[in-house]
């Protein structure tokens, strides 16, 4: 059943953020030029989306603990079809930003957080190994849907394309959720899951921490994926500018950023081929050390074509691998009871972070130049390091403070 469950949510991962998430690169530029809103208006509403999905996250994950994943993501993908048939339909800015204000709290309802969760109730000691494998299906969402929505806004224009997304969600993604996810209480799948004896069982569910760690674990935790939220969203609004500034040509600016898409998926899947060898603190360790040297490769090393290759490489690995990080270093150190609402807790600073960031990433290169503005970057993703290398000494104390009986 997990095999099943996990294939159908991969499918709904690519779907979901491929019409959501992704539709900004290929769509928003013709509805601009269509409307007369402008660009700016545009990612404006998409921002304010994100920032909704923020403020909403710690009660979508009680809302997770209370009705359970299949009713959540069953109404959170019902919700993206409404939000993108209402954008399809908008002919005012007020009207757009309504859309994206329901497409907001739907995203979260529907995409990685609670698809972590609902993998963690099935999997059980398998849980990892799941989220890994559910994020190698997300890592395609723009690989499938850009050269979609391109062919879609050209035969059928913007609003066309928004309405076959939403057909889309309401045709694959709703019906996925609703047969392949189990109903609240039905504990089969995860009774049947490796390692479901009473003591594993137990310390899966506490996780490995002990109390008086957690609320600081968790803080830390919060912050880092907050750090790398936003030096993340910051590059992917501002990247190809920021390239071109540092003196690459304009093609070679889009070359070097499409090797993102490719190192993240790369990366997510040499971390599930060595996942035996690798815990999930020391993929972490890896993904957040990995981004300040990214950074500082395409600060110093531009205009250098192939140093540059290097440094987006780096990059993008570290973009695939903090994903597999939200998910499996919370399962880790807070263990599967409540882990839906742990995880609603986690995610809403980074959402408001990554809502924010290419508006001050912007305004950071008028005030500072892309270099400073990059420095800025660079400095924040080492406190994200430093932050992980923290969790992980709090976790290895830990380990080494708890009996041998109870661990």
């Amino acid at each position: 059943m997990i095999g099943r469950a996990t294939t159908a949510l991969g499918i709904t991962q690519i779907v979901g953020w491929g019409t959501t998430y992704y539709c900004t690169a290929v769509l928003f530029s013709v509805m601009a030029a269509d409307t007369g809103w402008g660009l700016t208006l545009a990612y404006a509403a998409f921002s304010w989306a994100m920032l909704v999905s923020g403020l909403v996250s710690r009660w979508m994950g009680a809302l997770v603990e209370s009705i359970g994943e299949r009713r959540v993501m069953t109404a959170g993908s019902l919700g993206i079809a409404a939000g993108l048939l209402a954008v399809a339909t908008a002919h005012h800015p007020v009207q757009l930003f309504v859309a994206w204000t329901l497409l907001g709290v739907a995203m979260r309802a529907a995409l990685y957080e609670t698809a972590f969760s609902a993998l963690a109730r099935m999997a059980g000691a398998g849980a990892r190994r799941a989220i890994s494998i559910l994020t190698l299906y997300g890592g395609l969402a723009s690989t499938l849907f850009w050269p979609l929505g391109h062919w879609m806004a050209a035969q059928w224009g913007w609003r066309g394309a928004f309405l076959a997304y939403a057909v889309c969600n309401l045709l694959i993604c709703v019906p996925l959720h609703h047969f392949f996810l189990p109903r609240p209480g039905d504990e089969r799948a995860a009774a049947t899951a490796p390692g479901s004896g009473d003591a594993q069982a137990q310390a899966l569910a506490r996780g490995s921490l002990p109390p008086a760690e957690r609320d600081r674990a968790l803080l830390i935790l919060s912050a880092l994926l907050a750090a790398h939220s936003f030096v993340f969203s910051s590059l992917a609004a501002h990247v190809l500018t920021v390239l071109q500034a540092l003196g690459l040509a304009a093609a070679a600016a889009v070359t070097m950023a499409s090797m993102k898409g490719v190192a993240q998926v790369a990366a997510r899947f040499v971390e599930l081929s060595l996942q035996r060898y690798l815990g999930a603190m020391t993929v972490g360790m890896i993904s957040t050390g990995l981004l300040p040297v990214g950074l500082l490769l395409l600060d110093i090393a531009a205009p250098n074509v192939l140093l540059v290759s290097v440094g987006c490489l780096v990059y993008g690995a570290s973009n695939g691998l903090i994903t597999i990080v939200r998910g499996a270093v919370t399962l880790q150190l807070f263990g599967h009871a409540g882990y839906g609402a742990t995880l609603g807790r986690i995610a809403a600073p980074g959402l408001i972070a990554g809502a924010l960031a290419p508006m001050s990433y912007a305004a950071a290169i008028e005030h500072l130049g892309h270099h400073w503005a990059l420095a800025m970057l660079t400095v924040i993703s080492c406190l994200g390091f430093a932050g992980m290398w923290r969790l992980t000494w709090i976790q290895n104390r830990s380990a080494r403070n708890t009996p041998t009986s109870d661990r």
